[in-house]
């Protein structure tokens, strides 16, 4: 199947539009009554496809986009094979979800995905000496934390099967799959995609920063697992490692933003006003991200994080939305992917807006889950946004034009 590399990034927009019509759905049945669909099979569906159908989709893309520039056509096949397949397992997995939960054929289409994501990783690695660009080994640690990450899945699958489930290992399973995913391959994988860009528009990077700034987050991502787990009972030595683990994440980001402020000027010359806005958003977004992970080594507040379910998923939509999704729309544009016209431009700045209240509603409320507080009409406002940020992604879809000139600066 020949599908250009511009189809498949459209395809991937109508994954993330998807992604939001089943939120959409999800929010709907908690303000209305709504028999159909089970809320727990809406979750599970909605939760693989946006881990596999958009992000690993829109991250393997962009690898796939810079390879093409150094390896070999033939080469290049079996990163083009595993897309598709990760494709046909994201959609299996949609569906299977949707109709069963967790049964014996969403489980399957969840396994060929994880299968997939270890075979990118080992063509990725045999090609690895090909890929000059410092962004290279960043893309190599988010492709290893997303095997990594697999251990969590299989002691999930092992307890289920012998049906001696732990509920602290069940929790603590889950924790380590979900925190090798966000901090490992979508952290690891946005950063490589920032170099990559700074090296596009002509930055001068310095190697031994790059590689220095890696191994600090790389260690610090390894322990940093323990603030997923500060509910056990750890020793002291184990605590005074996962605080200093913090530390070394915050040095680390502060590292990255010194990349972005020496080579602003250069920023200002080549991305368009929409494009900084959006560095300027996501970078905001992955500071909150670092500065609370660092708040949560202290008991108190980490008591409070993982008692309450309102501050988790702020939390969660805090790195998958803000941060995560907010950087591949940005990569989106930078790539030149699609021309961007007036109603696209309009569409990414409604889509912006929607997650930035999305998160500003979540994050009230979950704050006044602390005091056993519900904000009054949350699940309509919620619904709302999960509309406006549906229609907004609409509006990006049907104006997803193929890009021919690189001039839109005009638009942002």
């Amino acid at each position: 199947m020949n599908i250009k590399v511009y189809q498949l990034f459209k395809i991937t927009v109508f994954n993330l539009f998807l992604v939001s019509f089943l939120g959409a759905i999800m929010r709907y049945k908690i303000a209305f009554y709504f028999p159909f669909l089970e809320q727990k099979h809406l979750q599970e569906a909605h939760s693989h496809f946006a881990f596999y159908g958009w992000i690993t989709n829109a991250i393997y893309l962009f690898i796939y986009k810079i390879l093409k520039q150094t390896i070999s056509k033939k080469k290049l096949t079996g990163f083009y094979n595993t897309i598709f397949i990760n494709l046909f397992a994201s959609y299996g997995m949609l569906f299977s979800f949707l109709y069963g939960g967790y049964y014996w054929l969403s489980i399957v289409f969840s396994s060929v995905a994880l299968f997939c994501s270890f075979y990118f990783l080992f063509i990725f690695y045999k090609n690895y000496k090909k890929l000059t660009s410092l962004s290279r080994i960043w893309f190599l640690g988010g492709l290893f934390f997303a095997f990594f990450s697999s251990l969590g899945v299989f002691n999930l699958s092992f307890m289920k099967i012998t049906h001696h489930i732990s509920q602290d290992l069940y929790l603590a399973s889950t924790y380590f799959y979900l925190h090798f995913q966000y901090n490992g391959f979508f952290i690891f994988s946005c950063i490589g995609l920032l170099i990559n860009t700074l090296e596009n528009i002509g930055a001068k990077l310095n190697s031994s920063e790059i590689y220095l700034t890696f191994w600090l987050l790389f260690f610090s991502c390894f322990i940093g697992f323990g603030l997923s787990v500060l509910w056990l009972e750890l020793p002291i030595w184990l605590y005074l490692i996962i605080v200093l683990a913090s530390l070394l994440q915050v040095l680390a980001s502060v590292r990255i933003f010194f990349w972005v402020k020496k080579n602003w000027m250069l920023i200002l010359e080549k991305l368009t006003p929409l494009e900084r806005f959006i560095l300027f958003f996501v970078g905001v977004a992955f500071f909150a991200k670092v500065l609370l992970q660092l708040a949560s080594t202290i008991p108190a507040v980490s008591q409070f994080a993982f008692g309450f379910r309102n501050i988790v998923i702020a939390y969660l939509h805090l790195v998958l939305l803000m941060c995560i999704t907010g950087f591949l729309v940005l990569k989106l544009l930078i790539s030149k992917v699609f021309r961007l016209n007036r109603t696209f431009a309009l569409g990414i700045k409604l889509f912006l807006l929607g997650i930035f209240l999305n998160e500003f509603v979540l994050g009230i409320n979950g704050i006044l889950s602390i005091k056993y507080i519900s904000l009054p009409y949350s699940q309509y406002i919620l619904l709302g946004i999960s509309f406006l940020i549906m229609l907004s992604l609409l509006m990006i879809l049907m104006n997803s034009k193929k890009s021919i000139s690189q001039k839109y600066g005009k638009y942002s």
